[in-house]
């Protein structure tokens, strides 16, 4: 008993000190040395991170990418950002809190977009944000447009010879419930606020990109572009490559000597292709997502959230 005992001890002091030397490597190559941040925005925009495992790295969401900006914003050593762009788009408060955060720091520092291979919906309405847009030539650009999806399956519920009784204490409380059909009425009112998420998107766009709004109109009916495309209607500065991206930082950003950081790029000091503070992220969140509520199954079909 004695020996298991001291096995258990000698392997966490083990551990201790292997964690202590990752958090030293990886805090040695921080961003005090640097004057360029990097910050990726990949895959579907969303509040918060997704979740993760040994064998897969975290999505980060918007409240990391806040983060991050608000990191360099007050760097003095950073003089330029550049947000490089994969991205489809996401949630429409997700959209405008990023969007938000970089026009600030736009306004402070140069920021300079690069659209690798998709800027669209709101990962476009971040990238309107900043002060200059790359795009590749051949890259998917634009979708400017806000949708909102209900799924019904009352239909179905009456060839199977199902139904449901709802009592409501509110005339509109079920509003949307995929068990009965939509009223005009309550279709009037969902139509209203897509329209005016539609009509603020499209206004930020404007006014980001030096445009009216009826030039901003023209080209935001929903149809996605090319990198080239996009650059004949407005939509992004040039077409050309992340080293473009970097020269434009560079110049707008009065540096002689570009050194980047790239915030949440995970290094050679990982376990499974984590970074020190992932592996704690992962292991926090995982006990926290060990209990969870069950959902209530017509309460997700009803969501009424609003996309870009």
């Amino acid at each position: 008993m004695k020996k298991i005992y001291y096995y258990s001890i000698a392997v966490f002091l083990i551990i201790a000190i292997l964690m202590v030397g990752l958090l030293v490597f990886v805090s040695s190559d921080g961003i005090s040395s640097k004057n360029i941040a990097l910050i990726n925005i990949d895959g579907t925009i969303t509040l918060e991170s997704s979740d993760s495992g040994l064998f897969s790295s975290i999505q980060p969401g918007v409240n990391d990418y806040v983060e991050w900006l608000d990191d360099a914003e007050n760097n003095d050593n950073i003089k330029a950002v550049i947000i490089k762009i994969n991205s489809p788009g996401g949630g429409a408060v997700a959209s405008e809190k990023l969007s938000r955060k970089i026009k600030e720091v736009s306004e402070k520092k140069p920021v300079v977009a690069y659209i690798e291979n998709m800027g669209a919906s709101a990962a476009y309405q971040a990238a309107s944000s900043t002060n200059y847009i790359v795009a590749e030539r051949q890259a998917v650009v634009g979708s400017i447009g806000v949708r909102m999806e209900l799924i019904h399956y009352y239909g179905l519920m009456e060839k199977l010879g199902i139904n449901t009784t709802s009592i409501t204490g509110g005339k509109y409380k079920d509003i949307g419930t995929p068990t009965r059909s939509m009223t005009e009425e309550e279709y009037a009112m969902l139509e209203s606020m897509v329209n005016e998420s539609y009509y603020e998107f499209v206004s930020w766009v404007a006014e980001n990109r030096n445009m009216t709004i009826n030039e901003t109109l023209e080209v935001a009916d929903g149809k996605i572009y090319s990198g080239t495309q996009a650059q004949r209607v407005g939509l992004v500065d040039i077409t050309g490559t992340e080293d473009d991206a970097v020269d434009m930082a560079v110049k707008l950003g009065n540096i002689t000597n570009p050194d980047i950081y790239e915030y949440g790029k995970t290094s050679s000091a990982n376990l499974f292709g984590m970074t020190f503070n992932d592996c704690l992220y992962s292991f926090g969140y995982g006990l926290g997502m060990g209990i969870s509520e069950n959902l209530n199954t017509e309460e997700s079909f009803k969501s009424y959230q609003v996309y870009y």
